[in-house]
């Protein structure tokens, strides 16, 4: 029999927001109307969001493309992470694909998930769960990962606010988090790949700065995306300020496809000591329209506000 959970918060906006459960996905809703889906089914090699949509219906995220099956949505991994003294033997949970020694899944531990939904305005409802991060070649347990994922109600009927928070632990030994090998610019972290028809859109970010050439490994505290095609759609995703290494620094693609990935390894490794928590913030917001860079600064003072 499936087991079904829906739970929703408080009424009190004119997007109430509300979640379900139901065979290894969480979809959450806002007025009736999907704004994502969750996936963390055991068969998977690590979770993520797919779709993610705008409050008209139209997706900004694209999962598996054949040109790299490992983009899968709106993710959250790292594709260097190593016990500290052997990082030349390091272990990818980005790709999916390679020597089983140097490839790892990020593993969902059954029965971790659970709903809820805070009192409070504006209204939002949470979903946390919980993932284990095993080498493939002989399951060695590398991180542990408390996550969690907030939907609020934006009271913008233009927009869908989320938040995604990764809490790692190094359970038994030193880690050490490499960035992307024979690259400057990192693409590990918090990274969502866009449909077809977004390619070629226009990037920006708090900096001020515009085009993929000059905000690629730029450290800014919100970055954003907008599709080419009418009617405009786009993303913008933010950095909390109580992130190490805030403001992050930014891998974005807009040429070819469009990537963009909030990368806590952009420029160098990060260590991670046994037993000390990492506990990074993210905010994102998916958008019909083409706000001002004005407007996404609001925005994002209005989620750090949110989040505290």
């Amino acid at each position: 029999m499936l087991a079904l959970m829906v739970l929703g918060a408080m009424i009190t906006q004119a997007q109430p927001v509300a979640m379900t459960l139901e065979d290894g996905v969480a979809t959450a809703t806002a007025g009736g109307l999907e704004v994502f889906e969750y996936r963390f089914g055991a068969d998977l090699p690590k979770p993520f969001i797919q779709p993610l949509n705008t409050p008209s219906g139209q997706p900004v995220t694209m999962a598996s493309p054949p040109d790299h099956v490992h983009h899968r949505g709106l993710m959250f991994a790292l594709g260097n992470v190593a016990f500290a003294g052997e990082e030349a033997q390091y272990v990818v949970f980005w790709g999916e694909a390679g020597a089983p020694e140097r490839l790892g899944h990020i593993i969902h531990v059954p029965g971790s998930e659970r709903i809820e939904a805070p009192e409070g305005t504006p209204q939002r409802v949470v979903l946390r769960t919980r993932n284990e991060w095993r080498r493939l070649s002989d399951q060695a347990l590398m991180l542990t990962e408390n996550r969690r994922i907030a939907l609020y109600d934006s009271g913008d009927a233009t927009r869908y606010l989320l938040t995604w928070e990764s809490g790692l632990i190094a359970p038994t030994r030193d880690i050490v988090l490499g960035p992307t090998e024979g690259r400057d610019v990192s693409y590990y972290g918090l990274g969502l790949r866009t449909p077809r028809e977004m390619d070629g859109g226009t990037i920006f970010d708090a900096n001020g700065k515009e085009g993929e050439a000059n905000v690629l490994g730029d450290d800014a505290r919100w970055c954003a995306y907008i599709g080419p095609k009418e009617p405009k759609r786009g993303f913008v995703m933010f950095d909390h300020p109580a992130n190490p290494r805030h403001p992050t620094g930014w891998f974005v693609m807009s040429a070819g496809f469009g990537y963009m990935t909030a990368s806590i390894v952009c420029h160098k490794p990060l260590e991670l000591p046994v037993g000390k928590p990492l506990r990074l913030r993210y905010g994102v917001c998916a958008f019909d329209g083409a706000p001002t860079a004005e407007e996404v600064e609001k925005w994002y003072q209005e989620w750090v506000g949110l989040e505290g």
